[in-house]
């Protein structure tokens, strides 16, 4: 492990230490990184195309359960309800 790893390994823990956390966060990163402003400005958009990514993994998940099961999606339930109200006034 390079000098460098170790030094972030240790501030890592001190970080996590400190927050009662054992866990490093996105947000212990870009504390180290915010003296560097072209590492924290890579770091911050990784972390956004990675939560971007996430949601829409967790979109996708939650339509294809959604599917399965039957249930409408409530954008379908919008329009499914919207169909309804037409067709009682007509």
């Amino acid at each position: 492990m390079s000098v460098l790893a170790k030094m972030f390994k240790g501030c890592f823990l001190v970080l996590c230490r400190h927050a009662k956390r054992t866990t490093v966060t996105t947000e212990d990163v870009k504390l180290l990184a915010r003296r560097s402003n072209s590492l924290l400005k890579y770091i911050t958009q990784k972390s956004e195309e990675l939560a971007s990514s996430n949601m829409e993994q967790k979109e996708k998940k939650k339509k294809k359960s959604s599917a399965a099961k039957g249930e409408r999606t409530p954008g379908e339930q919008e329009a499914a309800v919207t169909e309804n109200e037409d067709s009682n006034m007509g």
